[in-house]
Formats: structure tokens, C-alpha cells, sequence
């Protein structure tokens, strides 16, 4: 059935001013994996009018990363900073008893990023399988407390006995001392491949430059920058793909520069990954044994030369049968891409039965994607899709309002997971710790525990008591000294200035001028965080002068605020 997208259409677009448009070549530096989207104040969204969103758990948990199912309605969380793992039986967080807490490093992207299970062949033993950064001197935080360096990034086995999490077994130990003093890029998905195995994937952790990297003249592969494989008891699994010596054994993939998703394909068994850009080219990648991903010297699709380094395949090093593939589809604008996951249910409807689902951190959308009939390719112009589809035919996103069509769900905050539960229906999972079912409005029509999701939002004079009385500024997009509209905005002091978002991503208006590269002014006088599209920011400003502002994600958006005296 072909689905109307009038609903998220309003809601991006709900409050723009002015017309704007896109330069396709506009380069900048993305720090939109610290910043995370925060939830719509009029709840999640879902883009089709037979669906409709369901809050799961009681009370929120403590900035979350990945989610799995003990049983029904029985789930399992992590907590990034805590090191704990949450159970949440029948909605009811049962924080009191964590099945575990372990000592983790949390600086940037460090934590307990990873999470899954299952049960052995042989017996009843339910393994539980998590990867964090764990913490050098036994303590949480203590890296940024007292810059103490990560023992390192593991991957441990445990059993689930009993409400508890019990004998811990190492199966993997990988670097988590960073290069530019950054705790970032270290991945940590971690899932059961059809072959039994356990794969997790892992960045290239503060700027690594390895052979992993692609720098020929760099030392050995080091066990960043790759899907990893290992058996379930920790040992190399199948025959060496780029090599046999060192970590390169466990290497199912290469040449990625920071990921948080992966997922296999349930009817090709082929895997599926997401990858963050640095200043473009976001993307989704097929990652078949053997894929080189091409960081750190190609960044999306080879021939658009997003980060203008006009490198190309041939730069690229060859380890064993390492082979590059363009991505499937990817963002010039990135948008920090987290979570892949298969529907590999009909509860939604069959249109959506086994579409790749992709959570994104910045914006708090989900992306829906179709495979073509051979499932080896992303293809987005059959029926059940409306809107635009042209510009999407090169599978780029030029201009981010080329992204709406693909919209399926937006207003959840930063997305960290998503998983089909064992009652078919897909659960979303936030950074602020909100657990959130996808299900048909039939099934709980009447539940007051349902947030009724095809509401829109309040018109900006009904939601913004003050406009009357407010300088309006729109957010226009990436467009260098014309990104805020007016600029420079004059005003009298005490008067205040309204920001709205007019674009179809995040944007943010923090003081200070992107030129300090420290960015250590950088939100002290002022800062709205993400200002998701079609919501707004307001400031008044009561000591005359002059204020630099720009975005956070996007820097070389800038603009400045010319207070008067009265």
C-alpha cells in the first residue's frame, strides 16, 4: 500500500520561512556524534498512518547503547557510563538488581557499547555476550576523571544464571588508546552470525593509522578498523581472509573508520553495515568476507571524492583477498548513522517484511530501505514509497531534503539500537535510555500507555507563546554566512532572538567562532544543543555587544548577534 508522507512532511517543514538551497560540494567538520537529538516534545513519529508508537519501559535508563531479548518481554540493556546491564521485565526497569556492572572507561564514545545472546546447542545455558572499554584502574569514568587509558576494548562471554551474569571468559582484547587523545570510534555492536559465529565491529579508535587504515607504509593491522570474527569461544573463525598473522586472523572486514550498526541480511545471510563519515559520506555498506571499506583514503562513493583527497581504488592497500565496493548508499551531509536491523517480520505489514531499518544520532530519525530482487543492491523506487524519488536514484543524498521519502519514524532522540522483539514488532532504543515499540494502531488502540503518533504538532504561534514579541532568525542549512537568516540579526538588549529550524536535519547555535580549534569557549555564553527540524531556540540577550555563533555539527555554518543599547 502506498503510504502518504504528509505527516513527517509537516513535521519537518512545519516552520520554514524562506526557500533554500544546497551546494552539493560544500565540505565541513561533523561533530555530530556528540551531540545527540533530543526526543521531540510531541513524541515519536511514524509515517504511516497504521502504525503507531509505544512507550516500553516505566522510567527512563541511564544514556543506553544496545538492547536484546531474554525472552518475551524480558529485555536486556546497557548502560553506556554506568556499566551496568538493565533488565526491563514487562516494561518495569528493575534497576535495583543489574544482572551485571562492570568498571568502564567513558570518555566520547567509550562505555559498555555492545550486547547479545544466545543459548548453546547443547545444553540450556544462556551466553551472554558484551563488549566495553574497560576501565584502567577499575573504576567508571576514571579516564576522564583522572585520564586514566582503557585497558583496552573487550569482548567477553558470560552465562546467565539466576538474575546474574557469571563466569566471564575474554574472548577478545582490542586497542582503546587513542592516537589524538579522543575516546571515539570505537564501535561495539556485537551480533550471532547465520554461521554461528560472533562478529562485532570496531573504528579505527582516536585516528589509528595501521595497515587496517590503508597506509601501506603504516605498522601491522592492529585490531582496529574492521569487522571482527571469532568463533563463540574466542578463537579465529574459517580460513584467514586478509591475512594470518597477528589480529589480522580475525579480520572479516577492513578500512572502516567508525561504525554502530551491523546486521545480516535473513535471506542472503550476507552482512550489512553502517559507517560515519568525518565531514561527508555517511554510509550503508553490503560487507561480503574480504570487504575494504576504504578509510582512511576514500570516504563514500569513490568517484563523488567527497572529502576532495582525489584518492581512488588505487591508493587503497591490498592485504590477502581484501576487494573494495562503493557503498550501497550514503549522505553527503552526514547525519551520525547508528543501528542496522532486517525486519524479518509481516507484523508491520508485508511491505516493510525484511526492509532494512537505519537509526541515525543526530536527528532522531528511522530511515526505511527496499533490496532489489537479488538483495545485493538498495533500490528505492518501487510503490510503497512517496514523495520525491529522483534525486535518489544515485542512492547519494545531495541535499538533505532529498532524505524524506526514506523517513519511516522520526522524534525518538538519538537512536542507539533497533531489534525485532520475539513478538515481531520493532523496538527502538535511545541514548536517554526510552525503549519504544513500533506496532499496528489496531492492536492497542485504546491503551493509554500509546502515544498517538499521528498527531501533528502545534503550529509555532500556538507552541511559542512569545513569537509576537521575538526577532525570528531561520536556520537555513549549510550555506557558510547565509546559513542564519538575517545575519548579523540586530536587536536591543533584553530583546529576544528566535531561532527556527527551517532544514531538514539538526542544526545548533552555539557561541564562539568554529576558527578556535579547541572549541574550549566554545557554548559557554550560549547553546542550544540540537535543534531538531521544525523546532526552535530562544535567547534574549541583556549586555550589549557583539556574539559569534555557529552550528556544532556543521561549523562553516556562522553568524553573528549585534546587540544595542536601549
Amino acid at each position: 500500500m502506498k503510504k502518504s508522507i504528509l505527516s513527517i512532511t509537516i513535521f519537518v517543514f512545519l516552520f520554514i520561512l524562506f526557500s533554500f538551497s544546497y551546494s552539493s560540494s560544500t565540505i565541513f567538520l561533523s561533530y555530530g556524534a556528540y551531540f545527540k537529538a533530543p526526543v521531540s516534545p510531541f513524541g515519536p513519529v511514524i509515517n504511516d498512518p497504521n502504525l503507531m508508537v509505544e512507550k516500553v519501559n516505566d522510567k527512563p535508563l541511564n544514556i543506553t547503547t544496545s538492547l536484546a531479548f531474554l525472552g518475551p518481554n524480558d529485555i536486556l540493556v546497557t548502560e553506556k557510563e554506568t556499566g551496568k546491564v538493565i533488565r526491563v521485565i514487562d516494561g518495569q526497569v528493575k534497576e535495583n538488581v543489574p544482572l551485571l556492572d562492570v568498571e568502564v572507561a567513558t570518555g566520547m564514545e567509550r562505555g559498555l557499547l555492545g550486547l547479545t545472546l544466545s543459548k548453546s546447542m547443547n545444553d540450556t545455558t544462556t551466553y551472554v555476550f558484551l563488549y566495553y572499554t574497560e576501565s584502567g584502574s577499575g573504576k567508571d569514568g576514571d579516564d576522564v576523571i583522572a585520564g586514566v587509558e582503557p585497558v583496552g576494548n573487550r569482548l567477553y562471554k558470560y552465562e546467565y544464571h539466576d538474575g546474574k551474569l557469571i563466569n566471564p571468559t575474554l574472548l577478545l582484547d582490542l586497542p582503546a588508546t587513542p592516537v589524538n587523545n579522543k575516546g571515539e570510534h570505537n564501535g561495539g555492536k556485537v551480533i550471532i552470525g547465520p554461521d554461528n559465529n560472533i562478529y562485532t565491529v570496531i573504528g579505527d579508535v582516536g585516528a589509528h593509522r595501521t595497515q587496517s587504515q590503508n597506509v601501506a607504509k603504516g605498522s601491522a593491522a592492529d585490531g582496529t578498523s574492521g569487522i571482527i570474527r571469532i568463533t563463540p569461544t574466542g578463537e579465529s573463525a574459517g580460513e584467514p581472509i586478509f591475512g594470518a598473522e597477528g589480529p589480522l586472523k580475525y579480520y572479516y572486514a577492513m578500512g572502516i573508520r567508525n561504525s554502530f550498526g551491523i546486521d545480516f541480511d535473513p535471506l542472503t545471510g550476507i552482512l550489512w553495515a553502517t559507517e560515519n563519515g568525518p565531514a561527508a559520506g555517511d554510509e550503508i555498506n553490503m560487507v561480503e568476507p574480504g570487504f575494504n571499506s576504504g578509510w582512511a583514503q576514500i570516504q563514500g562513493f569513490v568517484d563523488s571524492d567527497v572529502l576532495n583527497r582525489g584518492k581512488s581504488v588505487k591508493d587503497l592497500l591490498i592485504l590477502g583477498d581484501a576487494k573494495y565496493s562503493d557503498p550501497e548508499f550514503s549522505w553527503n551531509t552526514t547525519v551520525g548513522v547508528t543501528d542496522a536491523k532486517f525486519f524479518s517480520s509481516d507484523k508491520l505489514g508485508k511491505e516493510y517484511e525484511n526492509n532494512l531499518f537505519v537509526g541515525d544520532i543526530n536527528n532522531g530519525y528511522i530511515y526505511r530501505f527496499t533490496l532489489n530482487s537479488e538483495r545485493n543492491s538498495i533500490e528505492i523506487n518501487n510503490s510503497s514509497y512517496d514523495g520525491n524519488l529522483e534525486t535518489l536514484a544515485d542512492k547519494e543524498v545531495n541535499n538533505p531534503k532529498e532524505v524524506i521519502p526514506l523517513i519511516f519514524g522520526s522524534g525518538f532522540g538519538g537512536i542507539t539500537d533497533l531489534e525485532v522483539g520475539p513478538d515481531g514488532y520493532l523496538y527502538v532504543l535511545t541514548y536517554f535510555g526510552e525503549i519504544y515499540r513500533i506496532i499496528p494502531k489496531l492492536n492497542l488502540i485504546n491503551s493509554d500507555n500509546i502515544l498517538h503518533t499521528s498527531k501533528l504538532p502545534p503550529p509555532l504561534t500556538q507552541s511559542t507563546t512569545s513569537i509576537s514579541n521575538s526577532t525570528l532568525v531561520q536556520i537555513k542549512g549549510i550555506e557558510g554566512n547565509k546559513s542564519y537568516n538575517p545575519n548579523p540579526v540586530m536587536v536591543k538588549e533584553g530583546q529576544q532572538i528566535l531561532w527556527v529550524n527551517g532544514d531538514a536535519i539538526s542544526h545548533t547555535v552555539t557561541s564562539n567562532s568554529p576558527e578556535n580549534e579547541s572549541r574550549s569557549d566554545s557554548g559557554k555564553l550560549f547553546d542550544s544543543t540540537a535543534i531538531l527540524p521544525g523546532h526552535s531556540y530562544s535567547k534574549a540577550f541583556d549586555i550589549p555587544g557583539t556574539y559569534s555563533y555557529y552550528c556544532f555539527y556543521h561549523p562553516n555554518m556562522i553568524g553573528k548577534v549585534l546587540v544595542e543599547s536601549k
